[in-house]
């Protein structure tokens, strides 16, 4: 019996080079061929996509197919792919072995310059003949303007193999003489980060409504090769514009539709090809074709998804119709980084990232089980605090983040924000952010991450923090109703305490009569423990003084430059503070602070984690609106009213959320 070898360019599990051996197999039975009965067929796979993929490597892979025809002698050689057709068909032009290519990307005349063996497509006249891959590039398109009128411009995107290449040439003669109007742009990916600039680029501009993925191969940065499942999968998480799909397994996969190549039609073609040659017709007597079938495709679960309509007469004229994605686009066992400002256990991103890992597992995603969470901790509290430091620890964290790769970063606290956050933006991390107690805008002058609250539009997305001033002013002078003036000691040892202590000076001055507090209000600024407690002892002793505010004492600097521990300073203030005050953080009042009106900090941190799950899910964080606190309440600490002498008002324990009887500074972080 006749005996075929087949020189695939890829592996065994490349999609379209299964479905081209399906209907060659077919093909060849119809015309009477089958395998193992009235024919052998062999094969060998180069595996230039995932395992041999230099040039020299894919020249080697060639050279051992052709060592393995000297040993089979072969009544036929069938090369798949343009990486076959370039390394082992053209060394046996004019031999005495006949060959048919096919799935051929690159031009056929191009080839020819490398090698003659075409005198014409129509009569080749030696030993080679096949199939040419043809991309319905024009139908596509036009497909594609039936389903979406306003089509102007598209991206084609290619890799840097010479697949690419030949498509990128197929593109350009394409749409050289037939682009109906239409504005195109081919972009070049090298690589995997170089692509998925190139999805978000595409998702930002306005003026691309669709684009058409041309990707065979893409490499990481460690220059080993990205299975194509998961650059599908991250696509259809990513893009928020209709993909043209080259071929049904696209289609299914996820990608929206339009105009395929017929694989398995295309691999009967070449079986036709195959059999005349084998029943006696020289190869050079049969033309070189392009494809002469392709099919019209689409996937409707993701035209709901992008919120298109296809019309109802276009899906009636299509061949195929899907109506779910082959690729679950959740992310398994997703990796979670999550940087936080201070030392472990310490300031808000503590609390927070409770609430976030409590809402991820009420979603049934249980750390260590079904995610996996990284931490990095600025230690920007006590151990590194300066400008400078604090700069170089979100460098450390940078440099940590690159190394992990992970799948969402979240960052928790303003030195994380400015120093982590900040940097990230526009890459390809989606970027999550709790603890923000600076104004959002600030952040946004910076650096551009924010085009509105609701539709932020960029790769971040988050829950700010939220100082309550009308609220706690509110309860102050329902309690203290006597009271007319206030002073507020507030440090200035790190940009958000400066913020916040400017904002609560414009909202006293913005105050009129009819305020929630009338009095007076006086602000007073320190960095060092020394001028804290004169200032603290100084106004405890003033009689004028009815109200002493000490929100948020943190960062204070003893002497020797290191900063004063939050529970020694605590437990100074509130055995030489004889003034009434209050917090902002609700939490602290558990410490010894009078009364919050404030944030539920872990309240905070569970909203977070459903921000999270959506982007696990695969929502994209530029269309996850920017949130503020969902949930305030009121705690009071009686303890610390006694020590004042004060009483607390009956309705304020009915609407405290929290009453505390014991006040434990010691526990402050």
């Amino acid at each position: 019996m006749p005996r075929l070898l087949v020189v695939h360019s890829y592996e065994p599990d490349q999609m379209t080079d299964l479905e081209q051996t399906r209907g060659l197999l077919s093909g060849l039975a119809r015309q009477g061929y089958l395998e193992g009965e009235s024919i052998d067929i062999q094969h060998f796979y180069m595996q230039t996509k995932k395992v041999f993929i230099s040039p020299e490597q894919i020249e080697e892979r060639g050279r051992e197919a052709l060592a393995l025809i000297h040993d089979l002698k072969p009544d036929l050689v069938l090369t798949i792919d343009d990486n076959a057709a370039r390394t082992v068909m053209l060394p046996l032009v004019d031999s005495d072995i006949p060959v048919v290519f096919a799935g051929m990307n690159g031009q056929v005349e191009d080839y020819d310059k490398i090698r003659h063996f075409m005198n014409s497509r129509a009569r080749p006249g030696h030993n080679v003949t096949g199939v040419l891959e043809k991309l319905y590039i024009s139908k596509s398109v036009r497909v594609m303007k039936e389903v979406l009128p306003e089509l102007g411009k598209i991206v084609f995107i290619v890799d840097n193999t010479p697949t690419g290449e030949a498509l990128q040439k197929q593109v350009e003669l394409a749409l050289g003489t037939d682009n109906g109007g239409l504005l195109y742009s081919i972009w070049k990916a090298d690589n995997l980060a170089r692509y998925r600039q190139f999805i978000h680029k595409i998702n930002n501009d306005p003026e691309i409504q669709a684009y058409y993925p041309l990707v065979t191969r893409l490499v990481r940065a460690d220059g080993s090769v990205v299975p194509l499942p998961e650059v599908t999968r991250w696509t259809l998480r990513k893009c928020r514009k209709p993909a043209m799909a080259f071929s049904y397994f696209m289609a299914q996969q996820g990608y929206f539709g339009g105009v395929s190549v017929d694989f398995l039609a295309m691999g009967r073609h070449t079986a036709r090809k195959v059999a005349q040659i084998l029943d006696g017709t020289p190869a050079g007597m049969l033309p070189i074709e392009d494809s002469s079938e392709y099919a019209i495709v689409f996937n409707v679960a993701r035209a709901r998804q992008l919120g298109i309509t296809i019309p109802v007469e276009v899906l009636s004229a299509a061949d195929a119709v899907y109506d779910s994605l082959g690729l679950r686009t959740e992310l398994e066992n997703p990796t979670i980084f999550i940087i936080q400002s201070y030392e472990k256990g310490t300031g808000c991103g503590a609390v927070l990232e409770r609430g976030l890992v409590e809402a991820l597992a009420l979603a049934g995603m249980h750390v260590d089980r079904d995610v996996t969470v990284k931490r990095f901790f600025m230690d920007t509290r006590y151990s590194h605090t300066t400008p400078d430091l604090v700069h170089a620890r979100g460098q450390a964290a940078l440099q940590e983040i690159k190394a992990t790769d992970p799948d969402v970063v979240v960052v928790l606290g303003d030195n994380a924000i400015a120093e982590v956050m900040l940097p990230l933006v526009g890459t390809d991390y989606p970027v999550l952010f709790g603890g923000m107690n600076m104004d959002i805008q600030r952040y946004n002058s910076r650096k551009h991450f924010m085009n509105t609250l609701q539709e932020p539009g960029f790769n971040v997305t988050g829950v700010t923090s939220e100082v309550f001033f009308d609220k706690i002013m509110e309860m102050v002078h329902v309690m203290l109703p006597e009271a007319r003036k206030m002073v507020a000691i507030m440090p200035d040892t790190e940009p958000w305490l400066r913020d916040l202590g400017e904002r609560m000076q414009r909202h006293a001055e913005s105050c009129d009569s009819q305020c929630e507090f009338p009095g007076s209000f006086q602000l007073e600024q320190v960095s060092s423990l020394q001028e804290f407690q004169r200032l603290v002892l100084k106004y405890s002793a003033d009689p004028s003084v009815d109200l002493l505010a000490v929100p948020t004492p943190v960062g204070l600097l003893r002497e020797d430059g290191t900063v004063n521990p939050l529970a020694d300073t605590l437990s100074w203030l509130f055995a030489n503070q004889h003034k009434p005050g209050f917090t902002f953080a609700v939490d602290w009042v558990a410490y010894g602070y009078l009364m919050a009106v404030g944030m539920d900090l872990k309240g905070c941190g569970r909203q977070l984690g459903r921000q999270l799950i959506r982007v696990l899910s695969g929502s994209d964080p530029g269309e996850i609106s920017i949130e503020t606190p969902e949930e305030y309440y009121l705690a009071v600490n009686q303890a610390r009213a006694r020590q004042l002498g004060l009483q607390i008002p009956l309705e304020f324990l009915e609407a405290a959320r929290k009453v505390f009887v014991t006040m434990t500074p010691g526990l402050a972080r």
